[in-house]
């Protein structure tokens, strides 16, 4: 799980700040592995502004995220700040997600789809007309699926592990040019 500003998040901006370069894993049962890797530059925000909270603090994984504040609520959403025309630009979430098990070109465009969830899960609002998100997938083909509802399952992780790579990109981005980053606002 790493994470920062360069390569392809440059001139990332995630809901007014800094975004970066975020990837995270998850091995599954039967040895079929998941991983993402994201440039976090989405129109919302992955955090609430009020309170800090990370929106998919929930998903995270014996303590990855390093916050080191305690769980905060979020606060009810703000429908007007976020659209206001100092805050409209046009943004892109561009990833992928990869797995080594055995998949058809439909099955990793399913997978592909499920993964937009992730986006979903960490970012408010996610895949508004001012987002042009993209998100691939690959597959190695070393494990076979064990049936058609392990799809469904690789699919499900791929958007939870989507969302945690989208949250190291946040975490982990250093502020660059006047764009301040999560990091020196809300977690020291």
């Amino acid at each position: 799980m790493a994470g920062g500003g360069g390569g392809g998040a440059t001139g990332a901006r995630n809901g007014g700040l800094k975004g970066g370069t975020g990837t995270a894993s998850l091995v599954m049962p039967g040895g079929v592995v998941v991983g993402a890797i994201v440039a976090a530059n989405a129109h919302g925000r992955a955090h609430d502004p009020v309170t800090g909270e990370i929106y998919a603090r929930f998903l995270e994984q014996n303590g990855e995220f390093r916050l080191k504040h305690p769980p905060r609520p979020p606060a009810a959403p703000d429908y007007t700040d976020i659209f206001s025309s100092s805050f409209v630009r046009s943004n892109t979430v561009i990833g992928c997600v990869a797995t080594n098990a055995q998949l058809t070109k439909a099955q990793a465009q399913k997978v592909a789809q499920m993964a937009h969830d992730g986006i979903a899960r960490a970012v408010f609002p996610a895949h508004t007309m001012f987002d042009g998100d993209v998100i691939f997938c690959l597959a190695t083909g070393e494990v076979a699926l064990e049936g058609p509802a392990e799809l469904s399952r690789i699919g499900a992780v791929a958007a939870d592990v989507f969302a945690r790579a989208l949250v190291h990109g946040v975490l982990h981005a250093y502020s660059v040019g006047g764009l301040r980053a999560y990091r020196e606002l809300y977690d020291g």
